[in-house]
């Protein structure tokens, strides 16, 4: 009888003991960093498609669920991704959940006024004003988070939200993800704290080799389709000319597409970039009867296959696809 019970007892239990948390993510980035720290040892979700964009997204009853089932969501922001808001505040997980925006040690940039108009070369002051953030709170939102509220739609103004493109945002995500990790799932914290200090060391040995391959194109002009860049940008010293558009779900008007024609010229453009998240349609307009190279910008790695190395794999293709139309 005692074995009977005992064998009911853990065909009960262990589920329960070999679930693996179930950690939700916003974007491909997210995940990206996520993945180099669970490893095997958590279920991944993502909200957002790899081939769809922020920006513009709209929510769907299965992301809902999956919003409501999940032992923490892993989100860049609410300027990014005001979507979430609601539905993280309606399930109960606003406070809970790892807001990268809002981490200690984050360093963000403002959107420099005018930053799509003027001649930058990857100074400070022309890509805005860039610091290291101390919120005073944990991995998580305190009881007393002040809550903001915003216009609908993505507005390019203020905090930069694109902060994935800075390899030490990405360390300070990494180290928000472990010690969570840590605390939901005990058993497995030397696995998450030795994945933490691989990536670490992975992330210092992929920035020198960007910085270095960086070089040969620094100064070269180029204008990019959103102004979305800049961490990277300022990072890696490259030289925006300017951005199609500040937000990528507004095409620019006659006006706009003049002006970008007069910059092409008076700053002897060498490339100006698409994004596979939105139509080409408009840089064609614009290289029309130029001889200005053309080529394609993944901002959220859309064809990056998602694994450990993800996120060293995708600043190595971001800087690949800038410095193969600026040589």
């Amino acid at each position: 009888m005692n074995k009977l019970l005992m064998a009911l007892s853990a065909s009960v239990l262990s589920p329960m003991v070999l679930a693996k948390p179930t950690i939700v993510t916003s974007i491909k980035p997210v995940s990206m960093v996520v993945e180099a720290i669970a490893g095997d040892r958590a279920n991944i979700e993502q909200i957002v498609s790899s081939t769809a964009s922020p920006h513009d997204f709209a929510m769907r009853p299965s992301d809902l669920r999956k919003i409501g089932q999940a032992d923490v969501v892993v989100w860049v922001g609410e300027s990014l991704e005001r979507f979430l808001e609601k539905p993280l505040e309606n399930a109960g997980k606003e406070k809970s959940s790892i807001e990268w925006l809002t981490l200690n040690g984050m360093t963000l940039e403002n959107f420099a006024k005018g930053h799509d108009h003027d001649h930058h070369h990857g100074d400070e002051e022309d890509h805005g004003h860039m610091e290291e953030v101390d919120h005073h709170e944990d991995d998580h939102h305190d009881e007393d988070h002040e809550e903001h509220h915003h216009d609908d739609g993505h507005h390019h103004e203020g905090v930069n939200p694109h902060v994935w493109m800075l390899p030490n945002n990405a360390k300070v995500l990494a180290e928000a993800v472990t010690k969570r990790l840590s605390k939901l799932d005990a058993a497995n914290a030397s696995y998450y704290q030795a994945n933490l200090q691989t990536f670490e060391t992975k992330l210092a040995a992929t920035d020198a080799q960007i910085k270095k391959a960086m070089q040969a194109v620094h100064g070269v002009p180029y204008i990019v389709f959103h102004d979305g860049y800049g961490y990277f940008e300022h990072h890696y010293g490259l030289n925006h000319a300017g951005a199609i558009t500040v937000s990528p779900e507004r095409q620019p008007g006659a006006k706009k597409v003049a002006e970008l024609r007069e910059e092409i010229t008076e700053h002897n453009v060498k490339c100006v970039f698409s994004e596979p998240q939105f139509s080409p349609a408009i840089v064609k307009t614009l290289l029309s009867g130029t001889k200005v190279n053309t080529a394609v910008l993944d901002p959220l790695g859309s064809d990056i296959k998602l694994s450990p190395n993800a996120y060293f794999d995708f600043l190595k293709s971001l800087s690949h696809q800038f410095s193969s139309c600026l040589k």
